[in-house]
């Protein structure tokens, strides 16, 4: 730091402060509309591998949660207001179409808000079988994720769901809602055509801690109680601790086109699959009694968190993390970027975006803190943007995302819904040259 201080204060640069923002979720995008405002001086590149912006916001959030991507229309206003030093880079993947070092090189301060996109895994053989997918995976495929556009097969009546948070109480309801209820969503029509046919008729979501232990909230738990035509089967543990849901469980009814249970203190012991490698059964064990079950699963979805992942070429502890200097500086060359990270790839992959905003908000306060201390060395830097265009890169710019944005609307509109993602990358890719 005492080194990084004294080539800031030798160099004096009329050049504006520039930083990359690796991420363009919510982490990313409050770390930029923070930054704008407190350093009015700076230049700003947002990257992302994905090939439009939002992250999970877009590709993530249930679809029937139309209210939680409100917060877009704040992040599309912070561009348009902000178009003279604010620029996007989609379809970029760090790592392979610029290296990490590369970016430390061509900007001033770094912000890593990449979040953690590898799903936590069973470790169970068979884990990869036919109609196993991870939670992620499977709310990739019905957010319209191009690189996840291949279908579950929702051919059998029974599905099983391993895990009890938020991300499995999302899965559960999706696969339990009626279709007319979602094709006013922004599920891909692709999705809804599997949705529309689909056959599950019991999902059983299964715990493997207890009732007190369980992350999802209280909200997303009631939507999935209160599902119209699904009875339920809630163990009676949290019923007793959240007694506000006490009166939203039923008994299973012959009437209820639907069942859904949510069962606590089992663990997944083995996946059995059949001749043509497809998943058949699920062996659990209940972790009170000891007892064991074989139960049907014609389709398995785990969703049992994430692990954080590392960027090619970011500084790295023995274990494979971030190596942090401290809550949000990583570590770094004296005389390269300064490096900070955010959200869920600093820290543990959990929180709403509420949390992301706050923590995108404390980092870029201790980076301006930086900044005015003289801890940051102003170089004179041009960004990457040049190199990604020598290298051909085809990044999606911020009005080539404008056009994309314009043109999903329109499909949707002619089909009663907010919007038609376009789920190949290769339309994605053609239509910005448009």
């Amino acid at each position: 730091m005492i080194i990084r201080r004294a080539l800031s204060l030798s160099c004096v640069s009329l050049a504006p402060l520039r930083v990359a923002v690796i991420g363009s979720g919510p982490a990313g995008l409050y770390a930029c509309s923070r930054l704008l405002q407190k350093v009015p001086e700076c230049v700003v590149d947002v990257f992302d591998r994905n090939q439009v912006p939002y992250g999970l916001v877009y590709y993530g959030v249930a679809p029937d949660h139309y209210d939680m991507k409100k917060c877009t229309n704040q992040f599309e206003k912070m561009f348009t207001e902000n178009s003279s030093r604010l620029s996007l880079f989609c379809n970029v993947n760090v790592g392979k179409d610029v290296k990490y070092k590369e970016l430390c090189k061509s900007y001033d301060a770094i912000v890593l808000a990449y979040g953690a996109n590898k799903a936590r895994s069973l470790n169970l053989k068979n884990e990869r079988a036919i109609n196993c997918f991870s939670g992620s995976d499977f709310v990739s495929w019905y957010n319209g994720l191009p690189r996840y556009s291949a279908a579950p097969l929702l051919d059998v009546e029974k599905a099983v769901v391993i895990g009890n948070g938020n991300v499995a109480i999302d899965c559960s309801r999706i696969l339990l809602s009626s279709p007319e209820k979602l094709a006013h969503t922004d599920v891909p029509e692709n999705a809804m055509k599997a949705l529309r046919s689909s056959k599950i008729r019991n999902v059983r979501m299964f715990g493997r801690r207890g009732p007190i232990e369980a992350s999802f909230t209280i909200k997303e738990l009631r939507e999935l109680l209160n599902l119209e035509g699904c009875s339920n089967y809630l163990d009676r543990p949290k019923r007793r601790i959240l007694e506000l849901m006490a009166n939203s469980t039923s008994p299973k009814s012959a009437n209820a086109a639907r069942s859904c249970s949510i069962e606590f203190f089992h663990a997944p012991e083995e996946i059995h699959v059949d001749a043509n490698g497809r998943v058949e059964f699920i062996t659990m064990r209940n972790r009170l009694t000891n007892q064991v079950m074989l139960l049907p699963c014609g389709l398995l979805i785990y969703a049992v968190g994430f692990e954080n992942i590392v960027l090619e070429g970011v500084p790295t502890t023995e274990d494979n993390r971030l190596r942090m200097e401290d809550w949000c500086h990583v570590h770094s060359q004296s005389d390269e970027a300064m490096v900070y990270a955010t959200g869920w790839c600093a820290h543990a992959a959990k929180g709403v975006i509420a949390e992301s905003q706050t923590q995108a908000v404390a980092v870029i306060d201790k980076l301006a803190d930086d900044l005015t201390a003289g801890k940051i060395l102003k170089r004179e830097v041009s960004g990457a943007k040049k190199l990604l265009e020598e290298r051909s890169v085809p990044y999606i710019s911020w009005f080539d995302w404008l056009y994309v944005d314009k043109c999903e609307r329109r499909m949707g509109a002619l089909l009663g819904k907010p919007r038609e993602k376009i789920y190949d990358a290769t339309t994605l890719l053609r239509i910005r040259k448009l």
